[in-house]
């Protein structure tokens, strides 16, 4: 999959990579990483499109928000 690097820093197979570059790792060389570390040095390209999929799930919350207006109604009968 490919990545885009937040950070210069250098890989052991690939070398130095700068600020910006992007870089295509395997799930084997992810795995070497600890996520949290591995999510402060690289960002996964198509990132950008994940979120708006995210904003996607928040609106399909918006009607169970509106569910609990009722539930406070028939308590208040």
């Amino acid at each position: 999959m490919e990545y885009i690097a937040k950070v210069t820093l250098y890989h052991n197979t690939k070398g130095l990579i700068e600020e910006g570059q992007t870089v295509e790792l395997t799930k084997e060389e992810v795995a070497e990483y600890d996520k949290d570390y591995f999510n402060d040095l690289f960002e996964a390209v198509g990132a950008e499109e994940t979120n708006d999929g995210e904003e996607t799930n928040d609106g399909e919350d918006k009607p169970k928000t509106k569910s609990k207006g009722k539930k406070s109604e028939e308590t208040a009968e």
